[in-house]
């Protein structure tokens, strides 16, 4: 049995408004022939309905709107009260001025703007749910994915309340993000893959919502060490930007192929890749896209031996982070630099960088962790030029931690072969064997997963 709410209300002063909403409700409830205890079941009782209709509290939106329900009414039928109307008009302007701050500059701003407004309560079901979905949005882009994933399974179950189908794809997209983000790439495809199919049932399907769809699950098949499927999904993703004619996503579609390119070993293809992606975030004035490009291009022009190259690239990156964050993405570039002064032999410039990305990092997640694992890694290998074997292998056990938690089952694979070989160079044949199979068996694909 649901819960009776037995809270008490602070008598609001009388008011011709409150007197009509109470009659209105009253003269609807009694031509029903619905009792005052019927109408309030299952949450609030009849005394709280009979306070209502007598004018003595203003009933708060949600339960006006359960009664409403009731009533087969709109709870605006019960409304005509200017103040009220002015209030509904204002709290919908600030919903719309947060949903107008989702950018990765302005979200912790619309974070506490979608805060204060659930504090202040009175709001409807769907001004509820509105709000959450754009806190956990906002969340999202600031890479707080676990305080994410609350709000957006609260604005999940709002809108399959109020049937709002458009609403709950929204927050189911966003909680698969905030899912991605939050360390799990497999429930998050998982997640992603059920959406795809209700996206397919929707009439009309929403195609912009279908295309960032398959940008994500691309992301999540290369979290999963699935560089081919990743590539999949994605060009399926550049098919449907292409149609739709959104520019916008063009940058993140030639990154994912990037990314998934270079784990393939093709680094020609990678960096013509990057070069578009970079390409269309300078068009688009899009500076955590260029960031993040740039620090791209460092790594494949490391790769390459073209280290001057490289430490341009990441120089710009990180002035560009230092300004428009997230802190994660600082993190990166510092551990970037890292790896390009590693392969430089500038051990100093190595290890003040790798220290920079460990500082950087404020909270853990998917993407922060990378960048630990990424730095710690390359404080390993300056351990083992400095002939400390016992403190690199302790650090890269730590770091196959760090992508066994994150399912990163490539870079998981890479570091125990890494562990197999200091093991096999201090002479623990059994230790090195062991390590080699469990690299096995972490790089080894599961499934395509490409089964639209």
């Amino acid at each position: 049995m649901p819960a009776i709410r037995t809270r008490r209300r602070r008598p609001a002063p009388l008011s011709p408004a409150l007197k009509k909403l109470g009659e209105r409700l009253r003269e609807v409830r009694t031509a029903l022939g619905m009792s005052q205890a019927q109408l309030g079941a299952p949450y609030f009782t009849r005394a709280h309905v009979s306070a209502i209709e007598l004018g003595k509290i203003r009933p708060a939106m949600r339960s006006l709107e359960h009664m409403a329900r009731k009533l087969n009414k709109p709870a605006s039928y019960f409304l005509d009260d200017a103040d009220v109307e002015r209030a509904r008009d204002e709290r919908e302007l600030e919903i719309a001025s947060i949903a107008g701050l989702l950018t990765f500059t302005s979200a912790p701003e619309a974070v506490r703007r979608a805060e204060k407004l659930l504090d202040a309560g009175d709001l409807s079901v769907r001004e509820s749910c509105r709000l959450r979905l754009y806190s956990g949005s906002a969340l999202n882009l600031v890479h707080r994915g676990r305080e994410a994933i609350k709000a957006l399974t609260v604005a999940q179950r709002l809108a399959d309340e109020i049937g709002d189908e458009p609403l709950a794809r929204a927050a189911g997209y966003q909680l698969a993000v905030a899912t991605r983000i939050a360390g799990n790439p497999r429930g998050a495809r998982e997640m992603l893959e059920a959406l795809l199919r209700r996206i397919d049932h929707a009439k009309p399907p929403d195609q912009l919502l279908r295309l960032r769809v398959l940008i994500t699950l691309g992301g999540c098949a290369q979290d999963l060490g699935e560089p081919q499927a990743a590539t999949t999904y994605y060009q399926q993703a550049l098919e449907w930007s292409s149609e739709i004619g959104d520019l916008a996503r063009i940058a993140f579609i030639h990154q994912g192929l990037g990314n998934a390119y270079r784990a393939l070993g093709d680094h020609d293809a990678a960096a013509g890749h990057y070069q578009k992606a970079l390409a269309s975030a300078e068009l688009g004035k899009d500076l955590v896209g260029v960031l993040v490009m740039r620090n791209a291009l460092a790594v494949i022009a490391a790769d390459a031996g073209r280290i001057e190259a490289a430490y341009e690239h990441v120089a710009r990156a990180i002035e560009i982070a230092r300004v428009s964050g997230p802190a994660a993405y600082l993190a990166h570039c510092y551990a970037t630099r890292a790896e390009v002064a590693l392969k430089a032999k500038d051990s100093a410039l190595a290890r003040s960088s790798a220290e920079a990305a460990l500082g950087a990092v404020v909270e853990r997640g998917a993407d922060a962790d990378r960048a630990v694992a990424g730095a710690t890694l390359v404080l390993a290998e300056l351990d083992l030029r400095d002939g400390d074997t016992a403190k690199a292998e302790r650090r890269m056990r730590d770091v196959a931690g760090i992508y066994k938690v994150i399912d990163a089952k490539a870079e998981l694979g890479d570091v125990l072969m890494r562990l197999s070989s200091v093991a096999k160079k201090r002479g623990d044949l059994r230790a090195a064997e062991r390590y080699s199979s469990q690299a096995y068996a972490a790089s080894k694909p599961l499934s395509a997963n490409v089964d639209m």
